[in-house]
């Protein structure tokens, strides 16, 4: 008895879908082992280069994962350190855990904490979880939920905390004297605790980092975590809004400093500033750093705010010279915008 027409034909599609299905699988599994193949092969090379730069390094066995809707190669523990020499002389520690590569992105789950020394200067940085995609090394994009900095040393011990940060980084080893040797521009929607002058410190919102760090005559061939192979910190835009203060209240640094010395100057330009001039002006701590001839010109400034409706949305910059890294406000700035009725700039 034949069979019915339909049955066969049913049969016919269920094996070329089988088929196709076997073939994709196939496929699949072959890009994604020459896949895997790369980035495990990428990977141990950048472990070898780091090596071969100085760092001790310790981790597990790399595995592979995540097929079939991609492919990455992972390490469940990475520790590296780097002890200063003469060539370098720098002091670096790096712990992780959960570090994946992928085709373009690296993933940082899990504990990582980051350590630079230098002039018995102290950088400590942890994150519970990193994410960096790149087009090519020169050109990083990041992002992670929480970032904790910590400043001990020589430096006063500080530190702060960022969230909800998210950035890029451009790198130019080979970059000539005084070209931009490495950038970065950051934003977190929170930043608590951050450091202020006179050991105060200041929880901001939407705050924003934008630098440039260039070249210097003896970066060629030194590494991006030398200070020596830097010639100048721009300051593009540091800004944020500090809380409580209206989201119309805006502070903004911007200016150059000469490197190592730090030695330059910043301009400070605030938006809607009376209400917050005047609550930092009453603050004792604040008010015993200031000279009288600067608090005077200060004092003078407000009231004439006060006094006239327009100038409240007028924003007020000032020019101060940095030495030595130490900010030196100049009571002849303030009292020269005092006397010139408060230009808008």
């Amino acid at each position: 008895m034949a069979r019915p027409f339909f049955t066969v034909r049913y049969g016919r599609s269920a094996l070329v879908l089988i088929a196709v299905l076997a073939i994709s699988a196939a496929l699949d599994t072959v890009f994604w082992l020459r896949t895997v193949h790369r980035l495990d092969a990428t990977a141990r090379t950048a472990l070898t280069a780091a090596r071969e730069n100085g760092w001790r390094v310790e981790t597990t066995p790399l595995h592979w994962g995540g097929w079939p809707f991609g492919a990455w190669v992972e390490l469940d523990r990475l520790n590296g350190t780097h002890p200063a020499s003469a060539a370098s002389p720098y002091d670096a520690g790096w712990a992780g855990e959960k570090i994946r590569l992928g085709g373009s992105w690296l993933s940082l789950t899990g504990h990582q904490a980051a350590r630079l020394v230098v002039n018995d200067n102290v950088l400590t940085v942890l994150a519970p979880g990193l994410q960096i995609r790149f087009r090519n090394p020169e050109n990083l994009v990041f992002s992670a939920p929480r970032l904790q900095l910590a400043f001990s040393g020589r430096w006063p011990d500080r530190q702060f905390s960022a969230q909800t940060l998210s950035g890029r980084l451009i790198r130019f080893p080979a970059a000539r004297p005084d070209a931009t040797r490495l950038g970065l521009i950051a934003h977190a929607a929170t930043v608590n605790g951050f450091p202020l002058p006179y050991g105060l410190s200041s929880d901001l919102r939407n705050a924003r980092l934008a630098i440039a760090l260039t070249a210097s005559q003896s970066s060629p061939g030194l590494s991006l975590l030398d200070p020596t192979s830097y010639g100048r910190l721009i300051l593009q835009d540091a800004s944020a809004t500090p809380v409580p203060a209206s989201p119309d209240t805006r502070i903004t640094l911007t200016g150059a400093l000469a490197l190592p010395e730090q030695n330059g100057t910043l301009a400070l330009t605030m938006t809607h500033w009376q209400e917050l001039a005047s609550r930092l002006l009453d603050r004792p701590e604040i008010e015993s750093h200031l000279a009288p001839d600067l608090q005077a010109a200060l004092q003078k400034l407000l009231q004439k705010a006060s006094g006239i409706p327009a100038m409240k949305e007028r924003p007020f910059s000032l020019s101060m010279p940095v030495v030595n890294g130490q900010i030196l406000p100049d009571a002849q700035a303030v009292s020269a915008l005092v006397s010139q009725g408060f230009r808008a700039p």
